[in-house]
């Protein structure tokens, strides 16, 4: 089967008399491996890497697989890093309060959090492609 893998986003913005149009970007992907996860996890406000499954990451060997985290921090100026690497100096982005990313993570490559001021719950969803 083709396709079992379906990725969406749109971003619009209006402010002051400017704006960007409305614009929709989607994506299916053939998921050649087996294994999905969803979890949450608390991002304290020292490193720790993204708890993806084993499954997803390594079986039957090294994969890579689309991720996706949002943070499910209600509103604030609280935010969460997210990093390739332990000292957090490699940030891939910022996940501000109901805010995602996605990505394609290469296979063997860890992904690491910290929020800045207290602990934020996130939510992940992995899958093998």
């Amino acid at each position: 089967m083709a396709n079992e893998i379906s990725i969406s986003s749109k971003l619009y913005a209006s402010k002051g008399g400017a704006a960007i149009g409305s614009h929709t970007n989607t994506s299916t992907i053939t998921m050649t491996g087996t294994y999905m996860a969803e979890w949450t996890q608390a991002i304290g406000t020292s490193q720790e890497a993204i708890a993806t499954p084993t499954d997803v990451t390594s079986t039957p060997s090294a994969s890579d697989y689309y991720l996706e985290i949002k943070s499910l921090e209600a509103t604030g100026g609280n935010y969460v890093q997210i990093a390739l690497d332990t000292g957090i100096t490699q940030i891939m982005c910022k996940l501000y309060p109901q805010t995602f990313f996605q990505t394609i993570v290469p296979a063997s490559v860890a992904i690491y959090a910290k929020s800045n001021t207290a602990a934020v719950n996130i939510i992940c969803r992995a899958v093998q492609v």
